[in-house]
């Protein structure tokens, strides 16, 4: 893939911004930009792979953004050279944080500003290599029916406006089969949001047709039930199951879903499957999906682990064993598939979930939900995933991210403009054969994308999150319910 990076600072010119000299000089924004762009190398290990494996070289894209430094002309413009260079890692675990100091904080606040006021949006979904509607609108009086698809935006297809567009915004997911990344919320970038309208190219079965809209407007979607989706745990007596909606992996869902369990084994209700509903979960911290599964399981859960950090840049062995690893012994990785890339071994050891002193030692079937999950989420999908033998099984789609096990990013902060930014320091490379196997994204029962789902969603006239319609509709509990165990 070659991508020309192009950079247009849309308001570099406005008397909006009050602004009329810079803060820094030209010699500290470069020295900035330099010790981000050197520190992202340095540190990240997903850079390297993701040249081989994506055919994207972040390295190049980057560097080629260096040069926009010698056109800024306000403070915000050369955040958003910073912001773009952040971007163009392709990676949410490496981004700038909550700011401290008074500049950073001005031009992260004045950026999140812009941001907020860009109103339009259209429900879509990704499905191998299209940008289908999920929800029906109205635009100019036509109504937009689900299932339509964005073939084009501001007169360019969609495919070719996200190669031009990485560095616009983070979260760019990449579908291996079509070689290609995409985003579903790319029309709401670091380019749209200082621009009052933009133009969208829909097309379903009446044809093609180009609207132009206002940024700042809402969209009037169809009006359809309203609810809220909230962390619970249910018994549904029929179908003798378990349902647990677990939306963050925050330590206070951890204790309302064990006081949930919990009464369920006070019962001593007939249990024959489990679901752990982590659908939209974009993680938090581990010990919350592993404290669930200890309340579950009768045996231990075992899983390898190998992790891996590039030129072993950040990770000490005395930053390991604060993780509360034993033992860590550091060298370098020579296996066949890794050596050529000066990666270290940190963590190489056999993992255990004990089942908990109150778990409920349930020895069916344990099915993880997972779809659109990333970090922690990812890591429960991950290890769900690895052992084909034991009773958790994934179910869903892939994220097109790289998942796994890994530590915290890593916090820096830039010498001159005091930004903080985070870098991801490891890679799971856990039984990994082929470069793609990196990702940790496997899923054991993928579930194909059904618009029908999206339609009844819209008609049901109750909540899509009531038991009623996840079994009437919801493709993945329907994977459950018919779910028989093989036979040998």
């Amino acid at each position: 893939m070659k991508l020309k990076v192009v950079i247009i600072f849309i308001l570099t010119s406005y008397t909006v911004w009050g602004q009329t000299k810079l803060t820094f000089s030209k010699q500290q924004m470069f020295n900035d930009f330099d010790t981000l762009v050197t520190t992202i190398f340095k540190v990240s290990p997903h850079i390297p792979i993701k040249k081989d494996l994506w055919n994207y070289d972040a390295k190049e894209h980057i560097n080629y953004l260096r040069k926009s430094i010698d056109t800024v002309t306000t403070d915000l413009s050369y955040f958003l050279v910073l912001q773009s260079a952040i971007n163009l890692a392709q990676d949410l675990h490496t981004s700038f944080i909550r700011q401290e100091d008074q500049w950073a904080k001005k031009q992260y606040d004045d950026y999140r500003m812009y941001r907020n006021k860009f109103k339009f949006s259209i429900g879509n979904i990704y499905n191998n290599g299209k940008y289908l509607t999920t929800d029906p609108f109205v635009i100019n009086q036509d109504t937009i029916p689900v299932g339509t698809q964005i073939t084009h935006i501001n007169s360019t297809k969609i495919d070719n406006y996200i190669k031009g567009k990485l560095q616009t915004t983070s979260g760019f997911s990449y579908d291996l089969n079509n070689k290609k990344f995409y985003n579903s919320g790319i029309l709401k970038n670091s380019e749209t949001i200082f621009m009052d309208s933009l133009s969208v190219t829909l097309k379903n079965k009446k044809g093609s047709k180009t609207y132009r809209v206002a940024t700042n407007k809402f969209t009037k979607y169809l009006p359809s039930s309203k609810y809220n989706d909230s962390t619970r745990v249910e018994y549904w007596e029929k179908e003798k199951l378990v349902y647990i909606r677990l939306t963050d992996m925050e330590p206070e869902f951890k204790t309302l879903i064990l006081d949930e369990l919990a009464q369920i084994k006070s019962k001593n209700l007939q249990i024959q499957k489990i679901v752990i509903d982590i659908r939209g979960n974009g993680g938090g911290q581990d010990n919350v999906w592993q404290g669930i599964y200890a309340a579950l399981i009768a045996t231990p859960i075992k899983y390898s682990l190998k992790i891996d950090d590039y030129q072993n840049a950040v990770m000490t062995k005395d930053k390991i064993e604060s993780f509360g690893f034993e033992n860590v012994k550091i060298e370098k990785d020579l296996s066949p598939l890794l050596k050529k890339y000066n990666f270290y071994t940190i963590i190489n050891e056999e993992e255990v979930i004990e089942p908990s002193s109150t778990s409920l030692k349930f020895t069916g079937k344990i099915f993880i939900l997972a779809e659109d999950v990333y970090s922690s989420a990812g890591s429960a999908v991950s290890v769900a995933s690895s052992n084909p033998n034991d009773n958790l099984i994934s179910v869903g789609r892939k994220s097109g991210y790289f998942l796994g096990v890994g530590f915290s990013p890593q916090i820096f902060t830039l010498p001159n403009t005091k930004l903080k930014y985070r870098i991801a320091p490891s890679i799971e490379v856990t039984n990994a054969k082929q470069l793609k196997d990196l990702m940790q994204d496997k899923i054991e029962i993928e579930v194909p994308i059904d618009m029908n789902y999206y339609q009844n969603k819209f008609s049901y006239k109750g909540k899509p999150t009531d038991k009623d319609f996840l079994i009437k509709y919801d493709p993945f509990i329907k994977v459950v319910l018919e779910y028989k165990m093989p036979s040998h």
